[in-house]
Order: C-alpha cells, then sequence, then structure tokens
C-alpha cells in the first residue's frame, strides 16, 4: 500500500506529492470500511484518476467520497463509471475539495444549485472534461464565474435517456459560458447541437489562445440517411482568419447537408488556410449505399479519401506547417463498434463493402519532421476479414 511506503515521508518538508493512476472502485463495509483512507495517505495525495470499472460494477461511492474528503490537496480527480453512471449523496458539512483537474466519465450530475455551492468548490477548476454527462443539469447547476479560469473544456453530453431532453438548451448554455465568461480557453472539445451553438461569435473572445478544437453534432454519421449539421462555409473561413493559433481540429462535414453553394473544394480551401493548423479530423458521410451494386475492387469512400487529402495537401498555403496528421472518419467508424444492422448492409459486408471506414494521412519520422506523407487505413476490433490496404504516400 501507499501509506506503507511514504510513512516515514509524510513529515517531511517540502511533502512528497503522491499520485495515483487506475485506482479500482470499490465500496467498503464493516471492519474494511476504511480500507482506501488507510492504505492511501490523504495528506500527500494531489491526482487521484480511477481504473475504467470492470465487473461487478458498485453503484455506491461512499467509500470513494470518504476518501476525497480528507484529501484537502487534491487537485486531480479523473472519476470513471459506465453505462448511466452514479453520483455522490452529500451530508451536512461534507465539501470536497478545490480541484484543478476534474474528469467526470459516466457520472449522473443530478446535484441542486444549493448542493453544488454547499459541497462542491469549483473555484480553482483549470481542466474540466464532462463525458457522458447530462450536461444541462451541470451547467444549470454551477455559477459560471467559477468557470472563467478553464483552459480546458471537454462536454460530451449523456443525458438521452431522461425525461426531458434538454441538449438544446445546454448547447445554448455552452455557447453563454464560452462567449461570455471563460477568459481563455486553449482546448474545446464539445458534441453539441451545432446550429444552436454560434461558432464564431463563441470563439471569438479565445482568438489569441485555443490551440485545439473539436466540434461534434450530436446527429454524427451513423445513420446513412440522416444529414449531419455542417459548420457553414463562411463560418470555418472566419474561423481561418481569427483562430491563428489552432493546431488541432475536428469536425463534421457533410456538404449535402451545407448551403448547396458551398462545394467540396471551397470548405477544403477554408480547412487548408488556418495558419498554425497541422492536424485535422474529418468525420464524413460513406459513399456506400446499402442496396447498391459495386464491382469488385471498387472502394469509393478509400478514393475520396484519397482525393480529399490530396486536396488538402495541394491547397496547404506557402508559409503555413505542413500537416502531421490528418483523419477521414467514415460512417461514424470506431476502434471497437457495431457494423449497421440492417439486413441489406450485412449483405454489403458480406462482399466485403463496409459504410464504417478510418483512413489515415500521416507523416512519418524524418530529419526536421518532414519525413513522408503515408495513407493507411484503421482496422477496428471486431473486423474478421482484413479490407485491402491503402498503401502508398503523399
Amino acid at each position: 500500500m501507499p501509506s506503507d511506503v511514504l510513512s516515514a515521508h509524510q513529515h517531511r518538508r517540502p511533502a512528497p506529492e503522491l499520485h495515483v493512476d487506475g485506482l479500482p472502485l470499490r465500496h467498503f463495509e464493516g471492519a474494511a470500511a476504511d480500507t482506501y483512507i488507510r492504505g492511501i495517505p490523504t495528506d500527500l495525495l494531489v491526482s487521484l484518476k480511477m481504473a475504467h470499472p470492470a465487473h461487478p460494477l458498485t453503484t455506491r461511492l461512499g467509500s470513494l467520497k470518504e476518501l476525497l474528503l480528507r484529501c484537502r490537496r487534491l487537485e486531480t480527480f479523473h472519476h470513471e463509471d459506465c453505462g448511466q453512471g452514479t453520483q455522490f449523496a452529500f451530508g451536512p458539512g461534507e465539501r470536497l475539495p478545490a480541484f484543478t483537474d476534474l474528469m467526470l466519465r459516466h457520472y449522473d450530475w443530478r446535484h441542486s444549485r444549493e448542493s453544488v455551492a454547499a459541497h462542491w468548490d469549483l473555484s480553482r477548476l483549470r481542466s474540466l472534461r464532462l463525458v457522458s454527462v447530462p450536461i444541462f443539469n451541470f451547467l444549470s447547476s454551477v455559477r459560471f464565474s467559477d468557470l472563467a479560469g478553464l483552459h480546458t473544456l471537454h462536454a460530451d453530453d449523456f443525458s438521452a435517456h431522461l425525461p426531458t431532453d434538454r441538449r438544446q438548451d445546454a448547447a445554448r448554455a455552452l455557447h453563454v459560458l464560452v462567449r461570455d465568461h471563460v477568459a481563455a480557453l486553449r482546448v474545446l472539445s464539445a458534441t453539441l447541437h451545432t446550429r444552436l451553438f454560434p461558432v464564431v461569435d463563441a470563439l471569438a473572445p479565445h482568438a489569441a489562445t485555443l490551440e485545439a478544437l473539436r466540434l461534434r453534432d450530436h446527429v454524427g454519421f451513423g445513420d446513412d440517411d440522416r444529414r449531419c449539421p455542417t459548420l457553414a462555409l463562411a463560418d470555418v473561413r472566419a474561423l481561418a482568419r481569427r483562430l491563428t493559433r489552432l493546431a488541432s481540429l475536428e469536425l463534421d462535414m457533410d456538404l449535402a447537408a451545407a448551403d448547396p453553394a458551398d462545394g467540396v473544394a471551397p470548405f477544403l480551401d477554408a480547412l487548408a488556410a488556418f495558419p498554425a493548423l497541422h492536424t485535422l479530423a474529418l468525420h464524413v458521410q460513406t459513399r456506400l449505399r446499402p442496396h447498391g451494386r459495386y464491382a469488385p475492387g471498387a472502394d469509393p469512400d478509400r478514393d475520396a479519401a484519397l482525393a480529399t487529402f490530396a486536396a488538402l495537401v495541394r491547397r496547404r498555403p506557402p508559409g503555413a506547417p505542413a500537416w502531421r496528421r490528418v483523419t477521414v472518419n467514415v460512417g461514424g467508424w470506431k476502434k471497437v463498434m457495431v457494423r449497421r444492422l440492417a439486413e441489406a448492409w450485412r449483405a454489403q459486408n458480406r462482399r466485403g463493402f463496409f459504410a464504417e471506414r478510418c483512413f489515415v494521412l500521416e507523416r512519418r519520422a524524418g530529419a526536421g519532421g518532414r519525413g513522408p506523407l503515408v495513407v493507411r487505413e484503421e482496422i477496428c476490433v471486431e473486423s474478421s476479414r482484413p479490407q485491402s490496404p491503402v498503401g502508398g504516400g503523399l
């Protein structure tokens, strides 16, 4: 146990700092109720990152809460759960330490404004990541002024299971938070209703500091019959002019859902115009159709991805940094995923045609970071048959 190793050092000045990564989530009762507290020197702990839960899961967080309440030096806390998650239940006078780096994954945030004021101290937050959390519930319960010092904000909503869908309200609230209350973001990652998040207006105050932007819509690309809202060409051009430090960008690109006057070439021109951008990820719809007939060896998605890569390389303006990595994610591909379940798509899969693909243009290591650009295809874990390699370079 850490307490066995560090007991002799607890009273040294300066005191050691203890970082615990991958702590299993358990609930202890009876004689074992203080297991966490006995095992971890609470006066030394500055960073606690929970392990991704494995079966059997616990729905009780009492033991973890008791540990946190005693860790007054704790700055980093990453909580991992799964499914719809759980939340802390606080008693009178219980107050968590003032985190600077907070990550909650699958945390079912249902705290009221009064509960947050009494039991949470968010005033020192610099990094906040909410993944699979009811974002509106969180935003409606906190003081926006407490989040002014954020440099990293990650907000991926999980609330579709709730009786009322508040994701539209969450997008509006997030827009107000980012535009009017956060002083200087360096990283923003969000999945939201993009039409309710005026992106140029929201990011203008962060033009001098923003280095990484990920903006996805809830619609996504898992359904080939639904169009995914896409940033307007004028907005992408405006961002390229303003975000002069942006190095990494991830967007949806369903041009069939955008203004008909916006073609692929102007959109790629706008993306290539970001002066500091070197890492880009685009999510697109598959070119395949469930009932389409394709000749053996045909690969419309690969051909489209290669054309996108070539256009981005060709359109890069003089003086801009070379591309390090460009990803074209087709049809909602994930490393671990379930393929489309309709019988027509399963028939296409049996023929070797898949709607979900991922192509990567990446620069190999070379002198001065100028190695050759090569193209490869990512293969998901569930793939049982090898797909044709892309190979080649640009």
